[in-house]
């Protein structure tokens, strides 16, 4: 007979079979290494693979810029844990991506074990389209009505609850408070207060907007004025609330008055306009100006009986018919066009115009104007191929240039103006090209575009220091070329390239290695002296106690070995491999707790530290001990670097969404310009006593730390040293732990 377990375990695989085959979501069974070992249905339909593709396979269906995420998911379902309805990205087998919900559950042994992993998606695309769709459609409809130039409140009750600025503005109020929370007979005038309440309780009972009707309504100065007034019903969760719409109407009587006038006015400005102005009704004109009908060699009687197709060029009737369809059915509005009509001589002229809708005798028309720019278009033509040659130029070469006449600059592209710091063209043109070029370089620029001028082929790309408009030195690189008939001239067109950055990666590859190198050899050396050194510092201890007489000079010797053994202590640093504890820490918490501990030195010292640090700062990713470490080395460096007193200036600030900057400025005597480049090297260093191993060791620590350390300093200005660290982008419940041959200091 068989056991009730394996009874129980078979129905618990069958069930398990019956729910991947008829699951509607994706499910996918993969191994530790990632290796799938089994998938559903509805996973091949949703991914594009089937399941013989993807057997035994790591399929890519992280997109790449999630990998981390799902590194720290897969991390998470290792140790056990479950991640339920997590939302994310995932790829098809076509590279196109969809939004998906993921649960991701391990697979247990009998010991509790992980064996495998399963993954169950859901694509919530059509979910997360419709949230934004829901999320656009409100924001429209609370600005259609905040900016809404028409009057719009909000009653219950009869008392206000809401009104848009046009409304407070219509009643004459300054601020929301005027009219939020009064009754809103308080602002009808009292012969119409009983018509409004009919009205008010006619629309919410049936539940139906009212009619536009004429109300007056009383300012807040208790002026009246005449309105028109609808009003809306709104029915939420089972509660109806009233919004009125307000329409100012008390100068359209005035304008009625004025009407006749200005319909007179009208007429002789268009019977007398320089422009041809035309009225087009039901497929044909019903009112030409003079000027059109003299433009086109018509008489008025004549122009008015003709069909549109005798004076529009036939390849542009079609042009012109659409716009005026379009026009008519109010898809645009005062629509400028160009196009060619036929005189009535039949040569062609070039034409400019506007159409716009309007009404006569109460039925839809078109009222246009026609402009002859054939003179117009014939000197735009000239200009044209003018600009064309200019355009080759520019679109072969798109890079920064600029062309110069005799070392003079005559153009610069948007991009040379970018490179040069500036946006004003003017700042560059007509003033020499070598104003820009480092004085160590002038030379060698000039001789370039001596070269150049002797041949049509292009010099080398030379590297050169380009001093930009506003004061900053950037590394560049150049290349020359003659052009002819640059506006008559024959010019120099210059190509450069902004080459800093690609100059900083090279010394910082290069400070890497020296790093590197450092580190193997304190690795062995560091033991090698420690050793005897040892020895060394037990004998002399030995002897000191045998001698009393020779005291001083023991004493001397195991001062300089106890400065031996720091020098092997910051070596044994350097090159010692240390797992760094990872965590959350406060930037300003930590700067705090260093600036107590170096005060009492600094008042000895006659040093003021001054802390400017921002209490808002967010938290960083990073072990706090190393980098108390960091600032105590450069605050320290910087109370040192002031024998005399002084301040020093802590401050720390989040400069963007990425980046934490910490500043430390000292008032010493500043660092040599040979000196300052070379700042992190083993050994170099501007004190009596120093190794220069603590800055080498602070550049290591901030760099593990995916930042950046810069050290600026001017003769007799002091040194302000400039700390850059990472803002991470959230606060994951589990970061993944630094790569030890990575991260050890």
């Amino acid at each position: 007979m068989a056991k009730i377990s394996d009874y129980v375990g078979t129905m618990y695989e069958q069930l398990l079979k019956s729910f991947m085959a008829h699951s509607s979501d994706g499910i996918v069974v993969v191994d530790l290494e990632g290796k799938v070992l089994d998938v559903n249905a509805a996973f091949e339909t949703m991914h594009g693979w089937t399941k013989e593709e993807v057997l035994g396979t790591v399929l890519p269906m992280t997109p790449p810029h999630l990998l981390e995420e799902a590194g720290r998911l897969h991390e998470l379902v290792l140790s056990g844990k479950s991640v339920n309805g997590y939302e994310t990205f995932k790829m098809k087998k076509d590279g196109t991506m969809f939004h998906a919900s993921v649960t991701i559950s391990p697979v247990l042994d009998a010991e509790g074990g992980v064996i495998a992993l399963v993954g169950v998606e859901r694509d919530i695309t059509g979910q997360k389209m419709a949230e934004k769709k829901l999320m656009d459609s409100e924001e429209r409809y609370r600005q259609l009505v905040e900016f809404s130039p028409e009057p719009i409140m909000a009653i219950t009750d009869y008392c206000i609850y809401y009104s848009n600025p046009a409304a407070l503005h219509f009643i004459g109020g300054q601020h929301i408070d005027e009219l939020q929370g009064k009754c809103v007979l308080d602002f009808i005038h009292p012969e119409h207060a009983a018509y409004l309440t009919f009205l008010l309780e006619r629309s919410i009972g049936g539940k139906l907007p009212s009619d536009i009707v004429p109300i007056k309504l009383l300012r807040l100065d208790r002026q009246t004025i005449e309105a028109e007034l609808k009003i809306v019903p709104i029915v939420t969760n089972g509660n109806t609330s009233v919004q009125l719409l307000f329409r100012d109407i008390s100068k359209r009587k005035t304008a009625e008055q004025s009407l006749q006038e200005t319909e007179m006015l009208y007429e002789c400005l268009v019977e007398n306009a320089m422009a041809g102005v035309y009225m087009y009704q039901d497929e044909k004109l019903v009112y030409v100006n003079p000027y059109l009908s003299k433009m086109f060699g018509y008489s008025r009687d004549e122009m008015m009986q003709t069909r549109l197709e005798a004076f529009i060029y036939a390849e542009d009737l079609a042009t012109f018919k659409e716009i005026a369809v379009q026009t008519l059915e109010e898809r645009i509005s005062a629509f400028p066009f160009s196009i060619r009509g036929m005189k009535k001589d039949r040569s062609i002229v070039y034409l400019e115009g506007l159409v716009t809708l309007t009404k006569y005798k109460g039925k839809p028309s078109l009222l246009g104007t026609f402009q002859d720019v054939t003179y117009k278009n014939e000197v735009e033509e000239a200009l044209r191929e003018s600009a064309l040659r200019y355009q080759r130029l520019i679109k072969f070469l798109p890079e920064p240039i600029v062309v110069s006449d005799a070392g003079m600059l005559i153009y610069a592209n948007k991009s040379a103006m970018k490179l040069f710091r500036t946006t004003v063209e003017s700042d560059l043109v007509g003033k020499s090209i070598y104003h820009f070029v480092h004085p160590e370089h002038q030379q060698e620029a000039m001789k370039i575009e001596r070269d150049v001028m002797k041949t049509d082929n292009p010099s080398q790309f030379k590297e050169i220091r380009i001093i930009c408009f506003d004061g900053e030195i950037i590394e560049a690189e150049i290349s020359s070329i003659r052009i002819h008939h640059y506006m008559g001239k024959t010019v120099t067109l210059t190509v450069l390239r902004d080459i800093t950055d690609r100059k900083q990666a090279e010394e910082l590859m290069i400070r890497s290695e020296k790093l590197s190198i450092v580190g193997q050899l304190a690795a062995g050396l560091a033991h090698e002296i420690r050793n005897p050194l040892t020895s060394l510092k037990g004998f002399t201890q030995l002897l000191k106690s045998k001698s009393k007489e020779d005291s001083f000079y023991y004493d001397t010797m195991l001062t300089e070995l106890e400065r031996i053994n720091l020098i092997v202590g910051d070596f044994m640093t350097l090159a010692k491999p240390q797992m760094s504890q990872f965590g959350y820490g406060s930037v300003s918490g930590m700067l705090e707790h260093v600036i107590s501990v170096l005060n009492h030195q600094a008042i000895l010292m006659n040093v003021s530290l001054i802390s400017k640090v921002s209490t808002a700062l967010p938290d960083i990713y990073c072990d706090e001990n190393q980098l108390k470490q960091v600032f105590i080395n450069l605050i320290k460096n910087a109370i040192e670097a002031m024998p005399r007193g002084g301040n020093v200036v802590i401050a720390a600030d989040q400069i963007n969404a990425e980046t934490i900057c910490i500043k430390i400025k000292d008032q010493g005597d500043g660092i040599p310009d040979a000196i300052v480049h070379k700042l992190g090297e083993p050994f170099l260093t501007t004190k009596t006593n120093g190794t220069g191993l603590g800055l080498m060791i602070s550049y290591r620590i901030v760099e593990h730390h995916r930042g950046s350390l810069k050290i600026c300093s001017k003769d007799k200005q002091g040194t302000t040293v400039k700390l850059l660290l990472p803002v991470p982008e959230g606060r994951p419940g589990r970061e993944p732990a630094p790569d030890s041959a990575d991260w050890a200091i």
